[in-house]
């Protein structure tokens, strides 16, 4: 069951904002990083750099590099995985999210998880393509709430 999120807006202006995007599933994942990067534009922000990578799986190595780099004030990290016959995307989906906590962790960034696991492509649509339930709107509000949670610690 999808909950659809509050909707307490936040102010992007002056933050500086760092996307890590997979490519594949390129309907899916370029949806995600649309819908991201025009609630970040709503908000206010401007400064926003996107990384396009292969996979779910690289999106840890090049959010470690946004955050480490000292240019944004949050990183944001999109993606689609489908759960197939194996545990292939439930392995993938860990270490993302593992990798992503540690990247927030050590380097002080806050770091948005923004990958979709779901169990079919059905699943993935609504939460990629849903004007309502949009993944990539919700880790774009997710990051506004969290940079400005930090700059004012």
């Amino acid at each position: 069951m999808l909950i659809k999120r509050s909707e307490k807006q936040f102010s992007a202006k002056g933050l500086r904002f760092g996307i890590a995007a997979a490519r594949y599933n390129p309907e899916l994942a370029d949806a995600l990083v649309e819908n991201c990067r025009a609630t970040l534009v709503a908000a206010g922000a401007r400064r926003i750099t996107v990384w396009r990578v292969p996979g779910s799986f690289e999106v840890t190595a090049a959010a470690a590099r946004l955050a480490k780099s000292g240019q944004y004030d949050c990183v944001i990290a999109l993606g689609v995985l489908l759960q197939g016959e194996t545990r292939h995307a439930q392995h993938i989906g860990d270490a993302v999210a593992h990798g992503l906590t540690q990247i927030a962790i050590l380097t002080g960034v806050p770091t948005i998880f923004g990958v979709v696991t779901a169990g079919n492509l059905r699943q993935a649509r609504v939460r990629c393509l849903s004007k309502h339930y949009n993944r990539g709107r919700e880790a774009a509000q997710t990051a506004i709430e969290m940079a400005r949670l930090w700059k004012n610690l």
